[in-house]
């Protein structure tokens, strides 16, 4: 299908260069300086205007008390926000190896997952397309896979929820597998479903929804065993200990007393405004992006005859599109939802057009065979393509970083100062113009207005986590307020 130019491992690791690479150009930013200290629940936590003193953390105890505070009085989220913390204190090159792992880890268990095969039977055209699809199909990228807390939030609890699906998909493509399952599939599988329930939101929603239909599948089948009762189980406990924080009330609270979203007040919570803006801002940028992968899924369902549509594979891309598509229109009724959300929703399409994908190869083959010039021509278009949008994005990325780091010289070069005033960090026209009609690949004034880089007013939380982090007195940027609409 594909000239052998390279083995698929040589893709994977090309592929994966370049993701570390722009890992290794991101500093930490937003909430990464903030979750590098102990979270004090006692003073409104870590991420509200008007932040007092911190303590930074310097051990594992420091992270489980921070935790603990963090789960009572502002969120469930405490293996994503643990993660953050223990890179924060460890240093973030530690993050920019195991985070490249975990995307490439993300990439193999999405291909096993969809087509049930091992990883001996992957091929070019497979990694080709995972290729394809994680650098051009997910959503919000740079705020789900790079950055550093949305990353460990929602790329490595991805890669948590998938792996607990994964013997359920192995199940169904293979009968014998786990026939006699070991002893330790029960246990194993209930903590793996504790830890995918206790993931994210949205994410262990979607889970729960698609090992709720396998359930139902492999009961039918006579077929249902423990490991996937105990398994199901944990992971419902595992999201009960997730949404009934008892943080969530208190952040909700708080974040009606003191954030600031012009967009949408919260006396507009519930209204045709909050359902359009959750349509534009979420449901749209995110399910515009299933496209090419609900299309590979209707070229297979076309070519199958009429009685025959409704069968093994097929039935697998419905579970996997109900689980991701029932949580898109959940995220409607939820204020403020943003695209990022889409996450977990966007891999299960991913899996579900893999499967497809598998189905297709032997007349893509000969479809090959008979338009090898067409192919080629396809092909080296959206390498060519790739290698562009690489290059830009390299380039935004490696300008703002320089404008980071000369940041942080000049402030440190003025640090006996009481106050530092620094120019905002501005990114160069292309980065918007790319994100408006991509997706959040990269950064954008958007991002930076929004938490990333400080801003003009001196009570901003960014603006004294990063003065406490650095050891400085008060530092603010020029000019005005981004934020204002």
């Amino acid at each position: 299908m594909v000239k052998k130019y390279l083995p698929w491992q040589g893709i994977l690791l090309i592929f994966l260069g370049l993701f570390f690479l722009r890992n290794w150009m991101l500093p930490m930013v937003s909430d990464d300086i903030p979750y590098a200290f102990i979270w004090d629940g006692d003073d409104r936590g870590n991420l509200l205007d008007g932040v007092g003193m911190r303590q930074r953390i310097t051990s594992f105890g420091d992270i489980i008390v921070s935790q603990w505070s963090h789960y009572m009085t502002w969120g469930g989220r405490i293996l994503g926000i643990g993660l953050t913390q223990l890179f924060a204190w460890q240093g973030k090159e530690l993050f920019n190896i195991l985070n490249t792992l975990v995307f490439g880890g993300l990439m193999l268990l999405v291909f096993r997952m969809g087509t049930g095969l091992s990883l001996r039977q992957m091929n070019r055209t497979y990694m080709l397309w995972l290729a394809f699809c994680f650098w051009f199909l997910l959503p919000d990228p740079f705020l789900t896979t790079l950055w550093m807390c949305g990353s460990c939030v929602f790329l490595w609890m991805g890669m948590l929820e998938f792996l607990f699906l994964l013997p359920f998909a192995l199940k169904y493509w293979r009968p014998d597998f786990w026939n006699q399952p070991p002893i330790w599939a029960v246990p194993l599988m209930a903590l793996s479903g504790l830890c995918a329930g206790w993931s994210v939101e949205t994410g262990a929603a979607a889970t729960g929804l698609i090992t709720l239909l396998a359930l139902w599948h492999f009961k039918r089948q006579h077929e249902l065993q423990p490991w996937m009762v105990a398994g199901f189980i944990c992971l419902c406990l595992g999201g009960i200990m997730l949404v009934e924080a008892p943080g969530e009330m208190v952040r909700l609270e708080l974040q009606r007393q003191f954030e600031y979203n012009p967009g949408l007040p919260a006396d507009m919570y519930w209204t045709p405004l909050m359902f359009r803006i959750n349509f534009w801002e979420c449901f749209w940028p995110v399910t515009k992006l299933w496209l090419p992968l609900v299309l590979l899924i209707g070229i297979y369902l076309r070519q199958l005859p009429q009685g025959q549509r409704w069968n093994k594979v097929t039935k697998f891309q419905a579970v996997m599109v109900t689980g991701a598509l029932g949580v898109m229109l959940v995220m409607m009724f939820v204020p403020v939802a943003p695209a990022r959300a889409g996450f977990f929703s966007t891999v299960a399409v991913i899996a579900a057009s893999l499967s497809a994908l598998k189905e297709l190869l032997p007349s893509l083959k000969v479809f090959y065979s008979q338009y090898k010039g067409a192919c080629h021509m396809v092909l080296a278009s959206c390498l060519a393509l790739g290698l562009l949008t690489a290059g830009l994005l390299c380039y935004v990325e490696w300008d703002v970083r320089q404008q980071w780091l000369s940041r942080i010289d000049y402030i440190n070069a003025h640090k006996e100062q009481e106050l530092v005033v620094v120019h905002q960090i501005d990114v160069l026209p292309l980065a918007d113009e790319l994100c408006e009609h991509w997706s959040c690949v990269t950064w954008n004034t958007d991002v930076l207005a929004w938490g990333s880089d400080l801003e003009p007013r001196p009570e901003g939380s960014h603006n004294l986590m990063y003065a406490q982090y650095y050891g400085w007195k008060k530092v603010i940027t020029d000019g005005e307020d981004r934020r204002v609409e």
